[in-house]
């Protein structure tokens, strides 16, 4: 597909633009752009992905694509689903230009477009990265634009890892200011997590299967109630779970093909949120591990020859000798020595806290490090010492085009995009799992019925430890507005009169 635009009309767009209508949209107004489908033989994959024969679906953390062109500038046509379309907990999209951060957007409103400039005229590689979480919403890449003549997809890593986990993995309030802050998609950052500073310091693809309040044998629960409905093992074959609905379908009723992403090494972290249902009850301790000893079975039945390493610790250590019961067993059992375990140190009230008692980024930096460093010791793999996973700053994020500013570009959109449109049943349920997330962590401590309390005891916590988060992790939901009154206006002006001027004629290329 190439899209023209008359030049007299852009003309006019482009002299009214100068009110803050997008710069890249003026560069576009005078070029002819080529617009590919986001298959593997144009783009690579990230993380669990799947093409549904006109576009690309995905949802878990730091899943996305990559691919190297040769141009100016790329624009990402996107749709969400009801979930990533929630103007309050909106799908975080990061993009990546040659390696360095570019922007952070969000998909508010649907369909969507992501404009990207490239700066010279030569080959760029370009990374687009979902940072929040499977749960909360997911996306769908429909078409990419570009000026230049091909894509083509990256090559990948020497190593490759997966991580299976819950909010920590998930990276839930990683950026939050504290430990009071509730949950929003606007603080859950993956590419901050524990898990993907682990990828970056040995160079290796990372792939998420992850979930907030999600366990082994029981989601998080209050009162002991075993929670069946929110385990991991039941999604774990799966491309993904979502509270969230699309017309497209059910994330969680595709079925993942392993053979898309073989892993050299499987690290699971997972018992936080099984505490909460197991307090210190010997029995239910012995079902966690009976529970644990199954899914290192469906994990090694999925991935025949991959590493499995086993951890546990960064909100909680109460389950650990379950954890270490559960691989002893299931060794004796199978006689597969691929398995090993790690306990992670307990997060510092001194390194502050995230939203709602999670880890900050300085506990999950401190975290990437001691596994790494596991890592190092079983396998043998080489850290890379230069690569730097410290704290920067949160970037503010950047207004995306949206629907009006594209009409004629854009594929037609066929999911839902707003909050309201969500099935009852769909709304309980998202709300009941953002409650039980919101105090996940209160299984560090194995019989309090308060999270925060139960936390506080177990973290050594103090309201002023906590504030002592770096300024470098502020809230992001003061940050969220993509556009602001007067911009707002003048770009809904501009984009009739762009619509007005767009001849587009489809050429579909991959």
């Amino acid at each position: 597909m190439k899209i023209k635009i008359l030049a007299p009309v852009c003309a006019a767009v482009l002299a009214a633009s100068s009110a803050g209508f997008s710069a890249f949209t003026g560069a576009a107004a005078s070029d002819e752009l080529n617009v590919f489908e986001a298959t593997d033989e144009n783009v690579r994959s990230l993380g669990r992905t799947y093409y549904t024969g006109d576009a690309l679906w995905f949802g878990q953390t730091a899943s996305g694509v990559e691919f190297q062109v040769t141009g100016t500038k790329v624009r990402f046509f996107m749709t969400a689903d009801s979930g990533s379309a929630d103007v309050g907990n909106p799908a975080m999209i990061e993009i990546y230009v040659d390696g360095a951060f570019n922007k952070l957007t969000t998909l508010k409103k649907n369909p969507k477009s992501i404009d990207v400039d490239l700066g010279e005229d030569t080959l760029h590689t370009v990374k687009l990265v979902k940072t929040s979480e499977c749960a909360q919403g997911t996306v769908f890449i429909d078409e990419i634009a570009t000026d230049g003549d091909s894509l083509t997809p990256t090559q990948p890593k020497e190593k490759k890892i997966e991580f299976i986990g819950d909010s920590i993995t998930c990276g839930y309030g990683v950026t939050a200011p504290n430990r009071n802050t509730s949950f929003s998609t606007l603080t859950e950052f993956g590419t901050r997590t524990y898990a993907y500073k682990t990828a970056e310091l040995f160079d290796a693809d990372s792939s998420f299967v992850s979930f907030s309040g999600f366990g082994i044998v029981s989601g998080y629960t209050s009162a002991g109630v075993l929670n069946e409905r929110q385990t991991v093992p039941q999604y774990y074959d799966k491309l993904g779970y979502s509270w969230a609905w699309s017309d497209r379908g059910v994330i969680s009723d595709v079925e993942w093909d392993f053979s898309r992403y073989v892993p050299d090494l499987i690290v699971v972290n997972l018992g936080t949120n099984d505490a909460n249902y197991t307090a210190k009850d010997e029995g239910r301790i012995a079902e966690y591990s009976a529970a644990y000893v199954d899914f290192l079975k469906l994990i090694r039945e999925k991935n025949p020859d991959s590493e499995i390493l086993c951890t546990l610790g960064i909100m909680g250590q109460d389950l650990y000798e379950g954890l270490e019961k559960a691989v002893a067993d299931y060794t004796a059992e199978t006689g597969d020595t691929k398995v090993n375990t790690l306990e992670f140190d307990l997060q510092d009230a001194a390194d502050g806290y995230g939203a709602d008692w999670h880890p900050s980024e300085i506990t999950h930096m401190k975290a990437a490090n001691k596994l790494a460093a596991r890592i190092n010791e079983l396998y043998g793999w080489e850290i890379d010492e230069s690569v730097d996973i410290s704290p920067t700053d949160v970037p503010e994020p950047t207004p995306a085009t949206t629907e009006e500013d594209t009409s004629s570009q854009a594929p037609e959109s066929s999911a839902a995009g707003s909050e309201s449109s969500k099935t009852d049943s769909a709304a309980s349920s998202a709300a009941d799992d953002t409650s039980s997330k919101a105090a996940e962590s209160s299984s560090a401590s194995s019989s309090s019925s308060s999270a925060a309390s139960s936390t506080a005891s177990s973290s050594k916590a103090s309201t002023s430890s906590a504030a002592s988060k770096p300024a470098a992790a502020s809230s992001a939901a003061a940050d969220a507005s993509p556009a602001t009154g007067g911009s707002i206006a003048v770009g809904a002006s501009i984009a009739a009169l762009a619509a007005a001027a767009l001849v587009v004629s489809r050429k579909r290329k991959g």
